[in-house]
């Protein structure tokens, strides 16, 4: 059994997404070169998933989700 079966990767996303759509002024220190934010934000999407926490698939989630709000 692969962690990914045991773990919920669309409510995982649906978190980051949340996340990054909560705190604009963070993703845009990010995209600032703030790469630190990212600790910030793990720390957040991890008090949310609570005991769904997953921190590899997350911060892969969260890496795939910044590049495209930086993009808008």
């Amino acid at each position: 059994m692969r962690i990914e079966d045991s773990i919920d990767v669309e409510f995982l996303d649906t978190i980051v997404k949340e996340v990054v759509k909560e705190f604009p002024l963070k993703v845009e220190q990010y995209q600032n070169g703030r790469t630190g934010i990212v600790n910030m934000l793990m720390g957040e999407i991890k008090s949310r998933a609570k005991d769904k926490f997953e921190p590899r698939i997350a911060n892969e989630l969260l890496m795939q989700k910044l590049p495209e709000v930086v993009s808008r």
